[in-house]
């Protein structure tokens, strides 16, 4: 999970890769820059990516308004709603065995899926 507004927090920043402001109540995610032409390419201005992200039996689609250098092993960071769907206490801080689709289009609504 990143929040930049929280403290002790490296990651991001409040402007995201698509010049977004960081919203912690939406459902975004960041994926790792060497994904962003995977993903239809995370620019500024651009129209929304989207992905389906999947865990523990859960599933759920996000907006990837984000990139970055994430840290060793991760490939994607959910924002703090996001990280609550699947960790609602955010104890575990990560999720393992997470399996991230892309979405072709740009007509998805972002939250849980099922």
């Amino acid at each position: 999970m990143y929040n930049p507004f929280k403290p002790g927090k490296e990651e991001g920043g409040p402007s995201t890769a698509s010049g977004e402001r960081y919203d912690p109540s939406a459902w975004t995610a960041a994926i790792k820059t060497n994904l962003r032409r995977k993903f239809g390419g995370v620019r500024f201005g651009a129209k929304p990516k989207y992905a389906l992200v999947e865990a523990d039996g859960k599933k759920v689609i996000v907006k990837i308004n984000d990139v970055g250098p994430l840290r060793p092993g991760r490939i994607i960071d959910l924002n703090e709603r996001t990280m609550r769907h699947f960790d609602p206490g955010l104890e575990l801080g990560v999720i393992d065995d997470v399996r991230v689709s892309p979405l072709a289009g740009d007509n998805w609504t972002p939250g849980p899926v099922g």
